[in-house]
Parts: C-alpha cells; sequence; structure tokens
C-alpha cells in the first residue's frame, strides 16, 4: 500500500571528511541502517534518490541491497526539496501514500514506521512522529499530495507542504530520539 522514498542525494556540507552516508557509525556505513530497516518492511517500491557528487558512493553501497530503484537529483545542491520530487515522479499507479526519510537518520526502527503508518487515515493524510515536541521522520503523506511533492523545490523540503495542511497532519508521541537525530556532522559520529 505505501512506497518509500530514501533521501541520499546530499553533499555532506557539513562533513569536511567526504562522504558522511558511507562513512561508519556504530560500525557500519551510516545509509546501511536505514537500508536495513527498510529491506524488514513489506513496501510496495523503495526509491533512493542520489546526485553528485556521491552518487557512485551510494550504488556501490546498494550492491548489497536488493530491491530499491535509483532517482538521480543531479540538481541535488539546491536542496533537499529537488530530491523529494525526483522520488515522487517515480511514484506509481496505486500508491496510497509514500514516506519521505532521509538517509543520515540511522536510529529510525521499523517500529517508527508502523506507529506512523497506523495514524494513517486516507489520501489526505500527512503522518509523523514528534519526540519532545519536535518533528521527526519518516513523514508519511497520502496520495492527494504526491502531485504537490513532485513540484518540490529548494532547501525547505516538504516543509511548506506540511505547513499549508496543519490541520491534516496527524502525530504521534514517539519514545524514541532517532526520529529526531541525524548525523549531519562529525561529532554525532562520536
Amino acid at each position: 500500500m505505501f512506497d518509500v522514498i530514501v533521501l541520499a542525494a546530499g553533499s555532506s556540507r557539513r562533513f569536511p571528511a567526504g562522504n558522511k552516508l558511507v562513512t561508519p557509525y556504530r560500525g557500519i556505513p551510516l545509509i546501511r541502517h536505514i537500508l536495513r530497516t527498510v529491506a524488514g518492511l513489506d513496501f510496495r517500491q523503495r526509491i533512493i534518490v542520489t546526485g553528485p557528487p556521491y552518487r557512485d558512493d551510494i550504488l556501490a553501497e546498494l550492491k548489497h541491497h536488493a530491491g530499491w530503484r535509483e532517482g538521480f537529483n543531479a540538481r541535488a545542491g539546491e536542496g533537499m526539496g529537488g530530491s523529494i520530487a525526483v522520488g515522487a515522479s517515480m511514484l506509481r499507479q496505486g500508491c496510497e501514500g509514500v514516506f519521505i526519510c532521509p538517509a543520515d537518520m540511522p536510529g529510525i526502527t521499523a517500529a517508527d514506521f508502523h506507529a506512523v503508518a497506523a495514524c494513517f487515515a486516507g489520501p489526505q493524510s500527512i503522518c509523523r512522529p514528534v519526540f519532545n515536541g519536535q518533528p521527526g521522520h519518516p513523514v508519511l503523506f497520502g496520495r492527494a499530495y504526491h502531485g504537490r511533492l513532485g513540484t518540490l523545490a529548494g532547501d525547505r523540503g516538504a516543509a511548506g507542504l506540511i505547513a499549508d495542511h496543519m490541520s491534516r497532519v496527524a502525530v504521534y508521541a514517539s519514545d524514541n530520539p532517532g526520529t529526531v537525530f541525524d548525523c549531519d556532522t562529525p561529532d554525532r559520529f562520536l
């Protein structure tokens, strides 16, 4: 019933040592955490969005994880919105909703995806976790928003879309700090 888009097109601007997504976090490449979590879930389609300059790194990692379709965002440097749009353009007929999840959030669990899905109430649903008052990931968008997701651009990702439809956003109070923890800087890898 649901698809998932994992955003892995960033240039790791705040990470001076290269591609953070292939840097070890707790003993394995950072991206492998979310790939393993998603692999254990029943999605109709798994989409990963890559971009320059680290596309080859991500594709090399995907060789160990079957069942992914790649979307390439040649303009990934312009922000997350364009990467979401690339992923949304790959959604197929019959998709009831799509999860969107950044690749740099290793603490997101299968239970988080299930809890978000439990909030889903149809095509106009937007569902997400909240941890200590802070909005987190993954975010699930009903099919009513798939067209708008395909037009996003810029650094705000889908924040504007969510803000425009706050009355439709369903949240659950998560007890998992991993729903808000991302690895943007080297100190997060310690």
